[in-house]
């Protein structure tokens, strides 16, 4: 496997809570990049640059250049590198739920292409 030269990268980050909204800003300081949330209000509030959860400040908002924010699985399709971030709780025996990270790694591979 070759790997996209950096000018071709493009990153999906699945995923916008407290782990992935601040890694999507600042990974699209340096490339293209799709946030991708199955909260549609939640993509809402943050193309309008409200974060409910204060992740991220105005300022780094304002600094964003080349962050697009979907709930359309399709968005994510042009993308070559996804990154999962998405919850793993755990129960009181310390097992973690899975169920988000296998139904996020499901979406990706629907919108995967060849290489």
């Amino acid at each position: 496997m070759r790997l996209p030269d950096l000018a071709d990268i493009r990153i999906g980050v699945i995923g916008l809570g407290y782990v992935g909204l601040p890694l999507a800003v600042c990974l699209s300081r340096h490339f293209p990049v799709v946030g991708f949330d199955i909260d549609a209000k939640r993509v809402e509030e943050l193309t309008g640059g409200f974060d409910r959860t204060h992740e991220v400040t105005d300022d780094e908002f304002a600094a964003v250049k080349e962050l697009s924010y979907s709930a359309n699985l399709e968005d994510l399709r042009a993308c070559n590198f996804y990154i999962v971030t998405v919850p793993t709780p755990v129960d009181q025996a310390k097992r973690p739920d899975l169920s988000a990270l296998v139904a996020a790694s499901r979406s990706v591979g629907e919108v995967l292409g060849e290489g």
